[in-house]
């Protein structure tokens, strides 16, 4: 006599193949919801790398843009107000700017992006490679960096740049510890960057960018903003700061309104056609430390594309109607930070 399934038993095989059934639809959810997370993240990794791509271009066209104020900064110098009337950009005034030493910021639109490219001199600090012992004190003092420090500071920097190899009574070469210890010798050569200073022994980040006071110390002012290592050595007096004019023993607070209010020009007003200091007798400079024309020009572009943004600086010696790059580093802009992410980091060009 057979024997037929019971209800029972179809209850269990159902229970079992729905059971079933429901774990291969959360696998294949899994599965599909995994496939539409790495489609989405690859999409949003394409549309930045298109985004940085064309930003990219948007400083490269900022950097063109900048060497044809460069180009015409000789023809601009015989501009006349009313010549101005039409350059609606403010290219023309830009290139006038660059001519009297002046810094100069232009903003264009291209379509759904844009660049600012901006031009200054590269000159607008005190030059480390041609600092003497005495204006370095000068600076030292300023900086309010502790005097028993100063011997040593600045022997182990002539130790680095110099080429011998014997040392200064305070200073060290590639056999002292300190350079043993990290693998690298002295460079025997001038810096040719201010971030060089923190590899010389008795220099840090405490006396390039500042300290504040603590139970042992007094605040330490930071010096980097006011040091360069281009140009010949005198600074320019159109763009230079409180903090670096500061630095000469020859300008307290109160003589420096005269400088700044001479550089708005007759009109007294910034940004005008007029501004820049036309002579420096006209403030009574000392033309063996200041000028009012660079040599150097930084140049700052700013490629912008919905918010992804890509920069290039670099180093232009200007020379009568020709300009070459000297210096040159690119990488996007971090969106929450004033400093970038370098691709390349500072390459020298």
């Amino acid at each position: 006599m057979s024997k037929h399934p019971s209800h029972h038993d179809y209850t269990k095989k159902n229970g079992a193949a729905l059971i079933v059934a429901l774990w291969v639809l959360i696998i294949l959810s899994l599965i599909v919801g995994s496939f539409a997370f790495e489609v989405k993240l690859e999409s949003m990794l394409v549309s930045y790398k298109r985004k940085r791509f064309r930003a990219e271009m948007m400083a490269l066209s900022g950097l063109e843009y900048a060497k044809a104020i460069l180009d015409q900064r000789q023809d601009a110098k015989e501009l006349e107000i009313e010549d101005l009337d039409e350059d609606k950009d403010g290219f023309m005034q830009a290139a006038l700017f660059v001519k009297r030493g002046l810094s100069t910021t232009s903003t264009i639109e291209l379509g759904d992006g844009s660049f600012s490219v901006t031009l200054e001199s590269a000159e607008g600090g005190r030059n480390v490679n041609t600092l003497t012992r005495d204006q370095w004190i000068g600076i030292f003092e300023i900086a309010n960096i502790p005097s028993t420090d100063w011997d040593a500071m600045i022997d182990c920097l002539e130790d680095w740049i110099d080429e011998s190899d014997l040392h200064g009574l305070n200073g060290a070469e590639s056999d002292d510890p300190f350079y043993e210890e990290r693998g690298y010798p002295v460079k025997n050569g001038p810096l040719d960057s201010i971030e060089e200073l923190l590899l010389i022994k008795n220099w840090g980040p405490d006396i390039l960018y500042g300290k504040p006071a603590d139970e042992d110390s007094d605040e330490i002012y930071p010096i980097a903003d006011i040091l360069t290592v281009w140009g010949d050595g005198k600074v320019n007096l159109n763009t230079a700061s409180a903090d670096l004019l500061l630095s000469y023993a020859e300008y307290e607070d109160w003589e420096l309104e005269s400088v700044f209010e001479a550089r708005k020009g007759e009109d007294g007003e910034d940004g005008t056609i007029d501004d820049g200091i036309k002579s420096l007798a006209d403030v009574g400079a000392d033309p063996n430390k200041f000028k009012l024309q660079s040599e150097f020009v930084k140049v700052t572009s700013i490629g912008d594309i919905y918010g992804t943004q890509y920069q290039i600086e670099c180093i232009f010696l200007v020379q009568n109607k020709d300009s070459m790059v000297v210096y040159w580093s690119e990488g996007p802009v971090k969106k929450n930070a004033n400093t970038r992410e370098d691709d390349n980091g500072d390459l020298p060009y």
